[in-house]
């Protein structure tokens, strides 16, 4: 394979550490005057705060790596038909169903054992995805539906997918690039397993579609059927997140239920993507692998 950046780990893995570094530099100095400019808890601060921290992520990275050789024709792969597109879109609702499963296996539990962390870092930490209240929260409430939904997708997908699982294939091999870009992914999110579990199937179409776009593409319908039940929800006088331990583990019957279902999807997958796939990392293959 001729002019392969990922075969130079100086290349790619200075120049990220670099610009994580001047990343993490300007969007501090960034909520340090929203900080001053608007209240900490002003939803305006925080939407922008989000955007602010991909955006300049997108900035930094994307003509960098391609000064590093990086081609993003072979990264990104071909576009797959609408027709593709809508079969894996039914995979949706499974996803978010397993996530529901993954939250209640990880923290209902450790709500017994350790109530206050369960309620420091899972019900008060969870992103907020819509505001019904507070300084120009319908303005705030545009930005976090932008970033959420269409923005953090492609970032995400790009730089786990893309990037990283590549990397790490190259220098150790396919199933531990997997799982620990998979691991850098879940500790990303307040739902540690379940953003486990989505990488996982994520790398898994990745590989087997030899094209960046079904992730993306799964990923913007996994954001946008989150944000649709926060709206639904909330409009019903009701929310799909809990205010307190108590709440939260009166509920342990919605996470049983969500178990169940996701037994026979993890099955499904299983026979339908794993059984019978090109297991070779996308750019470092030529011929995509039709499905």
């Amino acid at each position: 394979m001729q002019d392969n950046p990922f075969e130079t780990s100086r290349d790619l893995r200075g120049r990220s550490l670099l610009m994580v570094g001047i990343l993490t530099a300007v969007v501090t100095a960034v909520i340090f005057f929203i900080f001053f400019k608007y209240s900490r808890d002003s939803p305006l601060s925080k939407a922008l705060s989000n955007l602010f921290l991909y955006g300049f992520f997108f900035l930094f990275h994307f003509r960098g790596f391609a000064r590093a050789g990086l081609s993003y024709d072979k990264l990104f792969g071909t576009f797959p038909t609408w027709r593709r597109l809508g079969g894996y879109a039914l995979w949706v609702v499974p996803l978010v169903i397993s996530a529901i499963a993954s939250v209640y296996v990880l923290y209902l539990p450790l709500s017994y054992v350790f109530p206050g962390f369960v309620e420091a870092w899972y019900l008060e930490s969870s992103t907020i995805m819509i505001w019904r209240e507070g300084d120009n929260y319908i303005l705030a409430n545009a930005i976090n539906y932008l970033t959420i939904v269409l923005v953090a997708p492609v970032i995400e997908e790009f730089f786990v997918r893309g990037i990283l699982l590549t990397r790490w294939t190259v220098k150790w091999d396919l199933t531990r690039a997997i799982l620990v870009s998979s691991i850098v992914f879940g500790l990303l999110h307040t739902n540690i397993i379940g953003g486990f579990c989505f990488a996982c199937v994520m790398a898994v179409l990745y590989i087997r579609t030899k094209s960046l776009f079904v992730p993306i593409f799964m990923h913007i319908l996994n954001n946008l059927t989150a944000w649709i039940m926060e709206y639904f929800t909330m409009d019903l006088d009701t929310s799909i997140s809990y205010e307190t331990i108590a709440e939260f583990q009166e509920s342990w019957w919605v996470g049983l239920i969500a178990l169940v279902l996701s037994v026979p999807c993890v099955i499904l997958f299983w026979r339908r993507y794993i059984s019978d796939i090109d297991w070779r990392v996308p750019y470092l293959t030529e011929v995509p692998n039709a499905d």
